[in-house]
């Protein structure tokens, strides 16, 4: 208990005991004055107090019965009784209805009761400390709870990684040929190709069929990572290292410790960033910022990048050391449009997974459909596919096959421009006609709000449907 923190509040009737009371606490407590029952719960109106000391024999109210008052109030209140008396019904009493902490019968001696008080603030104290322990301790396993939900879902996502594989070119199968002879040794393992062919995937099925499978995977993209935070994100610090470091924390490397850390474009990692990899890569040891002595740490590198890092070296932004140190086995994913036998599978795989995950049921592709996906040259790669099949799925109808109506616009342009049977005229009008018709149906044929919804005019809908009564 320090300073005068804490708020008392003495009633008692007669002047000379209050005046008595206060001489005995106010050196260590806010004192607060009340006459009779009625002033304290004015009082306790405006305020709160850790400790009430009141007087058992009042006009009016009774101490015992102000205190039954004050349950609902203030519950956590430290309560004292004074009483020259000391009848046991009125002891049983003042437990009963008060839930008083203390009896304490007069006279009583300054000193006595000053410590006594002090003893039943320390509990009070300890009490909300605990309360403040185990709230914080059930929002902590909240959150845990959470996020252990999240990394479970996404753990049975990834547990088999080598069934999320989708491929069926003769590419692909090579690359992970190539991979089966390194997941075996704790090698650093470079993973080339352009954005979204899938290298974090890959990177997690080295991890998984290696011995490290049952230890961490910890994925970190290094473009994202500011300069000036690089070295506590990456190597964690000591408490009191700097300004806002009230604990320790672990870095990157020692949360994958005996597991596997995937430096997600490395490329684009920072010069700061570089030099303290190279060391770590030299001397398989960390140094914690605000650490005494370093740390061995044990952890197996895949990094992996869209960009030449040999024309990096080049210009200045990689540094040469650490590529020969990254370049240990090298591999590069091709991109989807030089694997093209790939398409058609990743397409129904994706439909499956969101289908299961928005609960739509749609059976597949109707056949110039795929032939539209297979046409494109997916310049995002996988990343792009999946996005398309996922808005597509959005779009279609349950029971219906996916139509090439559902295929975006920018896609659908790009196959028109060789067919010549205008099958994509036909089907962007039957498209039109179907949303037009939806529309108004939705909202129960009033073309007005069926117009404004669709971003049209109310003229434009009356004329399309014009249209479609002499057809």
């Amino acid at each position: 208990m320090t300073g005068k923190r804490h708020k008392l509040l003495i009633v008692d009737d007669e002047l000379a005991n209050l005046q008595k009371l206060k001489r005995t606490f106010v050196d260590e407590f806010q004192v607060y004055q009340a006459r009779n029952a009625e002033e304290a719960l004015a009082l306790l109106k405006d305020r709160s107090f850790t400790v009430i000391v009141t007087d058992q024999k009042m006009p009016g109210m009774s101490g015992v019965e102000l205190l039954g008052e004050l349950l609902e109030v203030c519950p956590d209140t430290v309560r004292i009784i004074l009483t020259g008396y000391t009848d046991v019904d009125d002891l049983m009493d003042a437990i009963n209805r008060g839930q008083v902490d203390r009896y304490v019968t007069k006279p009583w001696e300054p000193h006595s009761l000053k410590l006594l008080v002090k003893q039943e603030v320390e509990r009070w104290e300890l009490r909300r400390e605990n309360e403040r322990l185990s709230h914080q301790l059930k929002l902590a396993n909240e959150r845990l709870e959470k996020e252990n939900r999240k990394l479970k879902q996404e753990m049975e996502w990834l547990r088999d990684s080598e069934k999320h594989l989708v491929y069926k070119s003769r590419a692909m199968q090579e690359l992970l040929d190539l991979l089966d002879r390194v997941v075996v040794t704790d090698s650093t393992v470079l993973i080339q190709g352009e954005t979204g062919t899938g290298k974090e995937l890959l990177a997690r099925y080295i991890h998984e069929k290696s011995s490290r499978r049952d230890q961490a995977f910890i994925p970190v993209n290094c473009a994202a990572i500011p300069a000036e935070l690089v070295e506590s994100a990456f190597f964690g610090h000591r408490r009191g290292a700097f300004t806002g470091a009230t604990e320790h924390k672990k870095g990157y490397f020692e949360l994958a410790d005996s597991g596997s850390l995937f430096l997600d474009e490395i490329g684009e990692s920072p010069m700061e960033l570089q030099v303290k990899l190279l060391r770590v890569l030299q001397d398989g040891e960390i140094f914690p910022v605000g650490a005494q002595r370093s740390k061995q740490i044990d952890v197996r590198l895949i990094a992996s990048t869209n960009r030449s890092l040999s024309h990096r070296v080049e210009e200045g932004r990689f540094r040469q050391d650490l590529f020969f140190r990254l370049n240990v086995f090298s591999v590069f994913v091709p991109p989807l449009r030089a694997r093209k036998e790939d398409i058609e599978a990743l397409s129904h795989f994706f439909l499956e997974r969101f289908g299961n995950r928005l609960t739509k049921d749609v059976p597949g592709f109707e056949p110039a459909t795929l032939e539209i996906l297979k046409d494109y040259d997916w310049p995002g790669n996988v990343r792009e596919l999946e996005n398309e099949i996922e808005r597509m799925l959005i779009l279609s109808d349950p029971g219906q096959p996916v139509s090439p109506t559902m295929v975006s616009e920018r896609i659908r342009f790009h196959h028109g421009l060789v067919d010549s049977r205008g099958l994509l005229r036909e089907k962007l009008a039957e498209l039109e006609q179907r949303l037009i018709l939806d529309a108004i149906k939705a909202h129960h044929y009033n073309k007005s709000h069926a117009a404004e919804a669709l971003g049209i005019s109310r003229q434009t809908i009356i004329a399309k449907l014009k249209q479609y009564e002499n057809r």
